[in-house]
C-alpha cells in the first residue's frame, strides 16, 4: 500500500508540474502550448477555468496524499535516527569560540593608530 501510494503521489507531483508550467501568467499572451502564435485553438477563457480547477483537484490530492503518507510512516516506526545521539552543547555566538591571547591582541591594535593621530596633531 505504501509504495502504490508513493507511486500516486509521483504522478500526482509530475502532472502539477506540468500543469502549472501550460497555465497563462497574468498578462502573458503566449503560454508553453500557443508557441507564440495570436490565434491558437487553446486560448480563450475555458482554458483558465478547466486548468484552474484541474491544478486545484490535484493540488488538494497532493496534500491529503502527503498526510495519508507522512501518518502511515510515523505508525511504521516509532524513533528517530537522532534518538541515539548524543547532544552538543554548542556556543551561541562565535566570541565565546576566541582564544583568551587573541581578545587580548585585539585592543592592543587600536592604540598604534591613536597614537598616529597623536603624533600628527
Amino acid at each position: 500500500m505504501f509504495h502504490s501510494l508513493m507511486i500516486f503521489h509521483i504522478v500526482i507531483s509530475v502532472l502539477l508540474i506540468v500543469l502549472v508550467l501550460l497555465q497563462f501568467g497574468k498578462g502573458a499572451e503566449a503560454g508553453l502550448l500557443s508557441g507564440g502564435a495570436g490565434d491558437s485553438t487553446f486560448t480563450g477563457t475555458q482554458q483558465g477555468n478547466i486548468l484552474g480547477k484541474i491544478t486545484t483537484i490535484l493540488a488538494v490530492l497532493f496534500l491529503g496524499n502527503s498526510i495519508l503518507l507522512a501518518k502511515i510512516q510515523s505508525t511504521k516506526s516509532s524513533s528517530s535516527i537522532l534518538d541515539g545521539e548524543a547532544p552538543i552543547a554548542a556556543p551561541l555566538n562565535n566570541d565565546a569560540m576566541m582564544p583568551k591571547a587573541q581578545e587580548t591582541k585585539a585592543p592592543e591594535a587600536a592604540a598604534p593608530a591613536e597614537t598616529k593621530k597623536e603624533e600628527t596633531k
